[in-house]
């Protein structure tokens, strides 16, 4: 199942074991659609953990102060512990994207391509002051500084030109800043 990163538990708040969340989209009325979700430690799915299903009983608040309670979680201390949990849904059940937006799902082993040469691979998206930042990791063999280090490319239309989710290829447009 294709699942997708649609918030993060960011604390517990009451007493009833509410928790507090983040969306990812800053969106969160694709929440009050969800019944339940997939619960997972960390942001590294690497490590093989498939997370815990729980189901949702009640969702509240707005994007400032996002409030969820799942069924079994009663108190303040079973909410804690969810703390730092990232919230995954089916990707027909996350908060839709609209033109020019990307799931960073879908971004991640993109190709960082340059006038067709590959560049490196994108391996995360993070956020940065002025807007998203590709994590690239630079392919080896470009040249002796460049090899075998990552660098961050600001996702702005001045640094990266077109993006093909289906080719998995995002258009460097300035080799200059692998540098």
């Amino acid at each position: 199942m294709d699942l997708l990163v649609t918030g993060v538990i960011r604390s517990a708040h009451g007493l009833g074991g509410f928790v507090k969340v983040e969306s990812s989209s800053g969106e969160v009325e694709h929440f009050a659609t969800l019944s339940d979700v997939i619960l997972r430690a960390g942001r590294q799915a690497s490590s093989g953990d498939p997370g815990k299903r729980y189901e949702i009983e009640t969702v509240e608040g707005t994007a400032h102060c996002l409030l969820v309670k799942f069924r079994g979680v009663d108190t303040p201390e079973k909410a804690k512990d969810l703390a730092g949990m990232e919230i995954l849904v089916p990707r027909d059940k996350a908060c839709p994207v609209h033109a020019g937006e990307y799931y960073v799902n879908d971004l991640c082993q993109c190709v960082l391509v340059y006038k067709g040469t590959p560049m490196g691979t994108i391996t995360d998206v993070m956020e940065g002051g002025a807007g998203d930042l590709l994590e690239v990791t630079l392919t080896e063999g470009l040249s002796l500084e460049l090899s075998k280090r990552s660098c961050l490319v600001p996702f702005r239309k001045e640094f990266v030109g077109k993006v093909d989710i289906k080719a998995k290829t995002v258009e460097l447009m300035h080799r200059w800043i692998l540098e």
